[in-house]
């Protein structure tokens, strides 16, 4: 799944802009950077892509409220605000590959046989969202995800396909994992001012200092040490001819964005029986606790984009990755993200002259506003 345009109006800080994400060619490019300074409507173009798809898509995020009147940007008239506030709309062009309509047209035979998937030339679908939501001819108000309009009108069902072949993977209703891996979805990274806790987590007892080491949990599944912890026990006990080892490729991922520092592993120490993920920078080895905020970063991305499932053909949205990054990590990202999974879409906003450099190097940047002064 792709998107090659986006067209907002009255959201937030925009009143009104066309974002387009295909290069001269025509071709959708890998990364799309959005520079600008603060108000320039950067995040508002990630939130306004979340907003409109999360519903559709059956995405949850924690990150992102759900709309609300706050949300419409309210222009001022001649003795107050308008006395007829505009509404929030989001236009969205999303382009579906070949291969990924026949995962979907696979996935829901075995799951949904009920739901009929309409016709769609050439993989290309509009859609359009607005807020507040329209009424029911009833009177009652429709769910503020309801998408306004498609086009083909029928469109909806192929937004499903992700979730369906989760849920169908899940209830064993397909064996083939090869097609969940084929169906694309949305992920946000947000602005990044909790990172601490969500990589680390708590510890899964009550009395951590009061119990034995041996009867200690293992952190919370939703944190990164789990994350990463859960990724190692797994590719210890699957069989290696049958499934793929996910730890290896985050340690793969990692060490090449990173280089010359490296992700070792989770692993078990006579002085650490607990474990925990360890790093190495010129031999010497430390745990995740103590790696730099720039590294926890970067394992936070590859371990999200993994698990639960693997994000491939999918639409990665990342708010300003540099603010716990040194400028030549910045760079290595940037031509990292490519890498990171198979056909994925990134979409990055930035205040950073090294990523603005990079991308305009790359015809990949949208100026959003006089970030950098003209010469």
């Amino acid at each position: 799944m792709k998107l090659r345009k986006v067209r907002i109006e009255n959201f937030r800080a925009i009143k009104g802009t066309e974002v387009v994400f295909a290069d001269a060619l025509g071709a959708v490019r890998p990364v799309t950077v959005l520079a600008g300074p603060n108000g320039s409507g950067k995040t508002s173009v990630l939130f306004a892509i979340v907003q409109a798809l999360r519903g559709v898509m059956r995405y949850r995020v924690s990150d992102l409220a759900e709309p609300d009147e706050r949300d419409i940007h309210t222009p001022l008239s001649i003795g107050g605000l308008s006395p007829t506030p505009p509404f929030i709309s989001v236009t969205l062009d999303i382009e579906f590959g070949e291969e990924e309509r026949d995962a979907i047209r696979k996935v829901m035979a075995e799951v949904s046989p009920d739901e009929r998937l309409g016709n769609l030339p050439n993989g290309k679908v509009r859609a359009v969202w607005k807020y507040p939501p329209e009424r029911h001819p009833d009177g009652t108000i429709r769910p503020f995800w309801f998408l306004y309009r498609t086009d083909p009108w029928d469109a909806v069902p192929w937004f499903h396909g992700r979730q369906s072949a989760i849920a169908g993977w899940t209830s064993r209703k397909f064996r083939d994992r090869a097609l969940l891996d084929k169906i694309g979805g949305i992920y946000l990274f947000p602005q990044d001012r909790s990172l601490r806790s969500r990589v680390m987590g708590e510890r899964l007892t009550e009395d951590e200092d009061s119990a034995p080491p041996a009867d200690r949990k293992s952190r919370e599944r939703s944190s990164v040490w789990g994350v990463l912890e859960y990724l190692s026990n797994y590719s210890r006990s699957a069989p290696e001819a049958t499934e793929e080892n996910w730890e290896q490729r985050i340690r793969e991922s990692f060490n090449r964005i990173c280089a010359p520092k490296e992700y070792v592993g989770f692993m078990y120490r006579t002085d650490d029986p607990l474990g925990a993920p360890y790093f190495r920078d010129n031999g010497s080895t430390y745990p995740l606790d103590m790696a730099a905020s720039g590294e926890q970063v970067i394992i936070e991305y590859l371990a999200r984009l993994t698990h639960p499932s693997p994000m491939n053909h999918s639409i990665i949205l990342i708010d300003e990755p540099e603010i716990h990054l040194h400028p030549a990590w910045i760079r290595q990202l940037y031509l990292a993200l490519p890498k990171i999974g198979v056909g994925n879409q990134y979409i990055v906003t930035t205040h950073s002259a090294e990523l603005y450099a990079a991308a305009a190097r790359d015809q990949a940047l949208v100026e959003m506003g006089q970030l950098i002064e003209k010469a």
